[in-house]
């Protein structure tokens, strides 16, 4: 069994003939990029990228093999160096009471030709990401099986196409069966998916939906793999072998859809969970947070209390005092934001960055970092760290 860093959820802002792919991502997540950025910045093992349907993204994955930089694995997914790239795709569908955001990733590119041609006319632009299948979910699923591929939904507990905080109470009330695995998105944590019992032998990720390069791995997981590949990463899913060691992601209150959001008022509502309304104005206008939104369907009661396999971490760059200029001192020192954020000792850490940045770092790693919430679209931040 081998170990690796994952994020599986990066969006492609562009091809490299200059089309846009994910709008609102940015133009320098080319193929390429990513690839280099989340290799020798961040230091992950493992990538899955979402677009790769898009023409432009599919020609840049041909490039990069024709040249050499991408070589594909036996057991399926493409190796960039020591880096596993699986290519992937996310797709709004239809599903209950609203559309959802669904993942669904294929050993290779022609595994995702499959897919593409089975529901082809259902789809109106395949350059773009994220674009709607008006596909019934049993057709979708038998394209995803054309492929080979497995698939998940993404960001399940958001209010902006989260299958639970947008679609549905109960997966069985909109799926013909649960899914292998599911994203739990910014705004919730492992904790917080065990108040809904269906979840209990789901396999649970936290990606970073990265739409820029320094959002990579501002969630990513720590797997048990039996080898770095599409196969590998398949057996894990479906609880073949292999397992999710850790997910580390922003806490919950940092995620810009934790609590509801008053849009009349215009601001983070307060009290006890679930307020689905305005408790100052009384207005239902509101965008419901997630932390609000499970209070409301969980049929367990919504837990606090830590969990070892759920871990508290925020990205280097969005620690008080690591400007740009110390966060590159960081990397060079000590080779990508992994080691920094899992190896480097305090007294090194110390002697590069200073005593409150070390303590700052040290408590990102241990879970001690003191939060404003975040709501309505705005992201939380750090504001103290618990005294010893």
């Amino acid at each position: 069994m081998i170990k690796a860093f994952a994020d599986l959820h990066i969006h492609i802002g562009q091809s490299l003939d200059g089309k846009a792919v994910k709008i609102t991502a940015s133009r320098s997540l080319t193929l390429p990029n990513i690839l280099h950025y989340a290799r020798e910045v961040k230091g992950l093992s493992m990538v899955g990228i979402i677009d790769a349907h898009s023409r432009g993204v599919r020609q840049d994955f041909q490039t990069m093999i024709s040249g050499g930089q991408l070589k594909p694995l036996e057991g399926g997914g493409y190796q960039f160096a020591n880096l596993t790239v699986i290519p992937g795709i996310e797709q709004e569908l239809s599903l209950g009471e609203g559309n959802a955001h669904m993942l669904a990733y294929f050993p290779t590119l022609e595994h995702m030709e499959c897919y593409i041609q089975a529901i082809n006319p259902k789809v109106k632009n395949w350059q773009l990401s994220s674009q709607k299948a008006y596909v019934q979910v049993e057709d979708w699923l038998s394209a995803v099986a054309l492929g080979d591929g497995i698939w998940l939904p993404a960001h399940a507990f958001t209010p902006h196409k989260g299958i639970y905080g947008n679609c549905c109470k109960s997966m069985l009330d909109v799926l013909p069966g649960l899914p292998p695995a599911l994203e739990i998105g910014l705004s919730a944590d492992r904790q917080m998916a065990k108040s809904l019992s269906e979840l209990e032998h789901v396999t649970l990720f936290s990606n970073s939906d990265a739409h820029s390069l320094p959002k990579i791995a501002r969630e990513y997981n720590l797997l048990e793999l039996t080898e770095s590949s599409f196969t590998g990463l398949a057996k894990l899913v479906y609880r073949k072998q292999g397992q999710v060691i850790a997910n580390y992601g922003l806490p919950p209150r940092v995620g810009k859809y934790h609590r509801t959001y008053c849009l009349v008022c215009e601001k983070i509502v307060s009290g006890e969970p679930p307020l689905l309304s305005c408790p100052q104005c009384g207005s239902s206008k509101v965008v419901t947070g997630v932390l609000d939104r499970l209070a409301s369907i969980a049929d367990r009661p919504l837990s606090f209390s830590s969990d070892s396999r759920y871990i508290y971490q925020v990205p280097l760059s969005d620690l008080p005092g690591v400007g740009p200029k110390l966060y590159k001192r960081l990397l060079n020192t000590f080779g990508t934001e992994m080691a920094v954020l899992h190896e480097a000792s305090r007294e090194e850490l110390v002697s590069l960055a200073g005593e409150k940045v070390a303590e700052w770092i040290l408590g990102s790693r241990t879970g001690k970092l003191i939060f404003q919430a975040g709501g309505g679209g705005v992201y939380g931040r750090v504001v103290d760290i618990l005294s010893p």
